[in-house]
């Protein structure tokens, strides 16, 4: 069986944008899907202007009951679906959900069971945000930390903020469902599109009272100069990372270029790299871009591809591992869109599984056999929801702890034990950690496990009812598997790089370890379904997920129909947005803002404010060319004539949403989350001292829950090896 099979989950998405908010709306009925629950998507007949053209939900809500009602039949219509349901996630402005009766308490007392996860409207100290992404975006200062190909900020192509807001929803219905088993009432999970960017970005929003130069590079800098991506002959680009150990090295010496006295991460904080990416762009350019990844193949050193959105769905290895799923649709005919990107499976019987009293998580062991920031996200995660987490590295530490930033962004809240896996000693040691552990999680190499004991073969013999977790790069499977993975490289295969840099441009990639941190989420995902199948039919579960899986989700929502791709809005040269109703624009004193125009009447009266008569009655459809609408130039050379912040005044005045710019070094960009007295007065900011570091502050994760307090999360990053003994000496 399907790890959530039997359940019934209503998801209503009310007044939100598939382009503005999409994700946060749609990814969570499509992962509860994907894992075997009944889903009904309760959405307004009127679809918004702005998403006019767009097909992100022909992938997103495939398999889904469509339910589409008017606007003054929603409210009764989603109560109506939520008397008989186990989950609902809720979407949409508080005028079309709490104040017609959606309050997660008039639904309990009608259904004591449901799980309420609310997708609710953004807020901080400036106010109340629309659920649009750009606006959310704007404000935070996201948009100032993207390495745009021109001066200024650059539109943000990558959904963030919804889908993180997405993710974080369902890891809060599944804690609630498992939390259910022991109690048999439901509960609530809040979260929003802003604490949805909080929830992927951690690695670059923090700061330390006492900065090293690692977490300079990514907590005050936009990370390094050089990105490694490289111009072929025939125009398309290609992606190198030498993150394995020699790697560098290697490929200094395939390319016949000189050695390096420092070494790799010395070249690449101190900006010595460039010199050398000049040399290495001559050389890419004598040469099509097949042409080098098969030279390239093989090596220590990694060379990807870049492509755009929806093109990895050709890929042989993507097939092979069934992240390519084809389809008839009724519309289009045969489709390929993202398969399942999570897969639980049941690994033997058992009893169902009765926790004890406590909140969520409370009394689930996580043994944590993971390393760099995707793997440790997960415990990272299921420790805020009240897990025990036991972290294992090595004596000599996790290869991140000389990467602060990423080692902040992964570790904290957990307990350290510091363990030679080759010593002869430790699979005593491993065996009682086994047998200790509710869930085992570890994202090492196809095949390292099994050489240094922890394998599921290994784990199951000593413990046969755990939760086992792998997440790996490329799958378990295929030509790809056994070779090293990494956000960049994830970026460049899943149309991320590409996206960002507008059509025609060259990629940009985004230092944000927003891919790393999206599968640590994802397989938090799974973690938290195995459990609840162990807990309501007993037996161990399997949990498999990759970064490839993580990192196609998202940008799922381009698919292939007819045999060429269908990828939605395309991102300018100029990267200034998606077309005349959805991007940014420059004022007179060079500031920028962000116009979000959902429908018909906000553009009628943008037509207003601005005296523009030659704009059309109706917004344009957003592109999908790189080539500027006419509308847009007609604002432009109109937005010209006053600053940014008067003509977000006057827009704003009159309905329309827009938001100034924040322009914002790296430093201001997390100070704005950390020093926003809303943000603290509600928990999302978390504080702690760590070494020599001194005070380290960092956005919690969300959701929030209810309507009991949630468990208390631990927040500070252990010392090496710092609980070795103690959790020696519990095992006996």
């Amino acid at each position: 069986m399907e790890p959530l099979e039997g359940l019934r989950v209503v998801e209503a998405a009310l007044g939100v944008s598939t382009v503005g908010a999409g994700p946060a709306a749609s990814l969570p009925g499509r992962l509860f899907r994907d894992l075997g629950a009944e889903v009904t998507r309760v959405q307004l007949a009127a679809a918004p202007t702005l998403d006019a053209g767009v097909e992100f939900g022909r992938v997103w809500d495939r398999g889904k009951d469509i339910v589409a009602v008017a606007d003054d039949a929603a409210a009764d219509a989603v109560a109506a679906l939520a008397r008989e349901a186990d989950v609902l996630f809720l979407s949409g402005g508080e005028e079309l959900a709490e104040r017609r009766g959606l309050g997660y308490r008039q639904l309990a007392r009608r259904n004591p069971r449901l799980v309420v996860a609310r997708v609710r409207p953004s807020y901080h100290a400036l106010g109340p945000i629309p659920d649009l992404e750009l606006l959310v975006h704007a404000r935070s200062g996201l948009l100032t930390q993207i390495r745009a190909h021109r001066g200024g900020p650059a539109f943000g192509d990558l959904a963030v903020a919804s889908i993180g807001a997405g993710l974080s929803a369902a890891v809060g219905a599944l804690g609630c469902l498992v939390e259910r088993e022991a109690t048999g009432v439901g509960g609530w999970a809040e979260t929003s599109l802003y604490e949805g960017m909080q929830a992927i970005l951690p690695m670059i929003i923090g700061r330390a009272e006492h900065p090293s130069g690692a977490t300079n590079l990514l907590w005050r800098e936009q990370g390094p100069a050089e990105a490694l991506s490289y111009r072929c002959a025939d125009g398309e680009y290609v992606q190198l990372w030498f993150g394995a150990k020699g790697a560098y090295e290697a490929f200094l010496e395939h390319m016949g270029d000189e050695p390096s006295e420092h070494g790799y991460n010395a070249d690449l904080m101190s900006g010595g790299m460039v010199e050398r990416g000049r040399r290495w762009a001559a050389r890419f350019a004598e040469h099509d871009r097949d042409w080098w990844v098969r030279d390239l193949a093989g090596a220590k050193f990694r060379c990807e591809p870049v492509l755009r959105a929806g093109e990895a769905l050709r890929d042989p290895h993507v097939r092979a591992v069934g992240l390519a799923a084809d389809h008839d649709d009724p519309d289009r005919g045969p489709i390929t869109t993202l398969g399942p990107a999570i897969r639980v499976t049941a690994a033997g019987d058992g009893k169902p599984r009765r926790a004890g009293a406590g909140r969520l998580l409370t009394g689930v062991r996580v043994l944590d056999l993971s390393a760099y920031l995707a793997g440790p996200v997960t415990p990272l995660v299921l420790g805020g929801l009240g897990a025990d987490v036991c972290k294992v590295e090595p004596p000599t530490g996790d290869v991140h702890r000389r990467m602060e930033p990423m080692f902040a962004a992964g570790q904290r809240g957990k307990r350290a034990l510091a363990l030679d896996l080759k010593s002869p000693d430790a699979p005593a040691v491993l065996e009682r950690l086994f047998r200790w552990s509710d869930v085992v999680h570890h994202n090492s190499r196809v095949g390292l496990a099994e050489r240094l004991g922890y394998d599921e073969a290994a784990v199951r013999a000593a413990n046969p009812d755990v939760v086992y977790s792998f997440a790996s790069g490329f799958g378990e499977t295929g030509p790809r598997a056994t070779l090293p993975a990494n956000d960049q490289l994830m970026q460049a295969l899943s149309g991320v790089e590409a996206g960002q840099g507008g059509e025609g441009m060259p990629p940009t990639y985004l230092v944000w370890g927003a891919i790393d941190v999206t599968g640590g989420w994802m397989a938090a995902c799974g973690v938290l379904a195995g459990l609840y199948a162990r807990r309501r039919r007993g037996g161990g579960q399997s949990v498999s997920t990759s970064l490839l899986a993580a990192a196609l989700t998202m940008k799922s929502g381009a698919f292939l129909a007819g045999g060429q791709v269908v990828r939605g809005p395309v991102l300018d040269a100029g990267q200034t947005g998606y077309g005349a109703a959805y991007r940014i624009y420059a004022g007179a004193d060079g500031a920028w803002f962000a116009l979000a125009v959902p429908d018909v009447p906000a553009w009628q009266r943008l037509r207003a404010v601005t005296g523009l008569d030659e704009l059309p009655a109706a917004p344009p459809p957003l592109r999908t060319t790189g080539a500027l609408q006419p509308e847009e130039v007609l604002l432009e050379r109109i937005f010209r004539g006053k600053n940014a912040a008067d003509w977000v005044a006057a827009l704003r005045s009159e309905g329309v949403p827009a938001e100034e710019v924040v322009e914002a070094g790296r430093g201001e960009f997390a100070a704005g989350f950390l020093d926003d007295p809303v943000n603290r007065m509600l928990g999302r900011v978390v504080g702690y001292r760590w070494g020599e570091r001194g005070l380290v502050e960092q956005p919690s994760f969300p959701p929030a829950f209810g309507p009991a307090p949630s468990p208390p999360a631990p927040s500070g990053i252990p010392g090496l090896g710092e609980h070795t003994e103690d959790i020696l000496a519990s095992l006996g």
